[in-house]
């Protein structure tokens, strides 16, 4: 049986926001800063990552997106910002609204996957959109340029955008980055 590396993604389609993160990725690719900047068609929240799942429970999930009722909803994104100043890997957009929605949602999911035997990590989690992540063997003084962006960064106000569907993604690793193609898509509302 074929496993598919999926996650459970909402994706970014406001055209103002992108611009402006586009913004902040060329400024962080003009340092020498040894970063990997996420492209634009993969840029997403993630709720779920769920690994390498069989092509057989893939049918699983699609149902609970279709059983899924949940109303569409604006995030106004603000912030640049890491996980660990001190051990930078992951370059991220904050969320100042619309994250309880997108938490409620990414709980929601979790029941039902967690009711149809899904293994899902069980950090709590915290709705970000990653940006760049730091390339493997970049020491921290090729990274201290990016701690002043992000400082120059840390209260922007990206703009909103309007989340109206959930997607399974299928996530293809190759040696140029990750391919993401949809599997199903669910509309909210």
């Amino acid at each position: 049986m074929t496993a598919i590396r999926s996650f459970i993604a909402l994706e970014i389609t406001g055209a103002a926001v992108l611009d402006h993160i586009e913004k902040i990725q060329e400024e962080l690719g003009r340092n020498r800063a040894r970063l990997k900047l996420v492209e634009p068609q993969n840029l997403h929240f993630t709720l779920h990552f769920l690994g390498n799942v069989e092509s057989a429970r893939i049918p699983d999930i699609k149902e609970i997106f279709q059983e899924l009722k949940f109303p569409a909803f604006d995030l106004e994104l603000s912030g640049l910002r890491c996980f660990r100043p001190t051990r930078l890997r992951v370059v991220w957009v904050g969320v100042s609204k619309g994250a309880d929605e997108c938490i409620k949602l990414q709980q929601l999911l979790g029941q039902q996957l967690r009711g149809r035997r899904f293994s899902l990590e069980g950090r709590k989690y915290s709705p970000h959109l990653t940006v760049a992540r730091a390339r493997k063997g970049a020491n921290r003084a090729q990274l201290l340029p990016v701690l002043d962006i992000l400082e120059q960064y840390a209260n922007y106000e990206f703009g909103t955008t309007r989340i109206d569907e959930v997607k399974l993604k299928k996530s293809i690793l190759t040696p140029r980055g990750p391919i993401y193609e949809d599997i199903e898509v669910r509309k909210l509302g």
